[in-house]
């Protein structure tokens, strides 16, 4: 589990980077940001639902308790607020902004995981997160500044990083006696909760049409399915710090499938900065596989 964790972290992570395409083709087709938000968490609900009852993997044979249960619930908000702030934020600052704030989950991550374990990270994973925020800056197309930045944007935006920071340790510490599709769906149900009484009122004012439905589908399996699904089954496997520097690729996956799909332009800074991210993640593991290798 141990060699194939990072492997499967970091598909989750590029997952991550799918739905900020399908945010704007969904806007271009005139759909609503709190509905598409309610149905993508619901979609996500219901597909993890019927994957539990599919599998038979009651709660009552999962040694928990009530307690845990509802922390579980509750610990799902973290994405919740990640895409409610997020999406504020869009309104407010332009996306490599929200972008380059969104990726300082690295470093909460890394901090609130020191936090939680009382053991602070290696010169290299320190080195690592400096190359990733470095990477981010230059792979959003935010060097140089050219344009007044809204305040209240970049707190949005970096509230939204603290909910993807609080995300990941979660996923990594919480509820892990449950079966992991179980938690994740735990987890979903939380989210759920959190949007639908947040955006209650677009709700239930606002139309809901065919695109809505269509994109919050796709949405919920890049954003919550299958990610969430790879955090809560390998990320416990990973080493502190290794698991925010991997999310980073969240930020090169977003730039490739947006030029790809979108036709967006992509300079020669944004592509140094995709190869400092992808360096910054590959060295850790590197070191910590050979490492591994020469203690066995």
């Amino acid at each position: 589990m141990k060699k194939i964790a990072p492997i499967f972290v970091a598909l989750g992570a590029i997952s991550f980077g799918v739905p900020a395409t399908l945010f704007k083709i969904a806007r271009q087709e005139g759909v609503v940001n709190g509905p598409l938000l309610f149905w993508s968490f619901l979609s996500a609900v219901i597909v993890l639902g019927i994957v539990h009852l599919a599998r038979r993997k009651w709660l009552r044979y999962q040694h928990t308790n009530w307690k845990q249960l509802l922390l579980v619930i509750a610990a799902g908000t973290g994405s919740g607020f990640t895409n409610t702030f997020y999406i504020q934020a869009l309104k407010l600052i332009p996306v490599a902004a929200a972008a380059v704030m969104l990726m300082q989950a690295v470093w909460l991550s890394v901090l609130l995981g020191s936090l939680i374990q009382r053991r602070w990270p290696s010169r290299l994973q320190v080195l690592s997160i400096i190359l990733v925020l470095i990477g981010t800056v230059l792979a959003a197309g935010l060097f140089p500044i050219t344009q007044a930045l809204s305040p209240l944007g970049l707190f949005y935006a970096f509230l939204a990083a603290c909910g993807y920071a609080c995300t990941m340790q979660f996923t990594a510490h919480l509820g892990n006696n449950l079966d992991p599709l179980t938690k994740t769906w735990l987890l979903c149900f939380g989210a759920f909760i959190l949007i639908s009484i947040v955006w209650g009122p677009q709700i239930v004012t606002a139309p809901t049409t065919w695109p809505t439905l269509k994109w919050g589908f796709w949405i919920a399996l890049f954003s919550m399915v299958f990610p969430l699904v790879a955090y809560s089954i390998f990320m416990p496997h990973l080493e502190l710090g290794i698991g925010p520097i991997l999310s980073s690729l969240e930020l090169p996956a977003s730039i490739v499938v947006a030029f790809a799909v979108l036709g967006e332009t992509v300079s020669g800074l944004q592509i140094v900065g995709v190869l400092l991210i992808i360096t910054a993640v590959i060295i850790p593991n590197v070191w910590g596989m050979w490492h591994r290798e020469q203690v066995n």
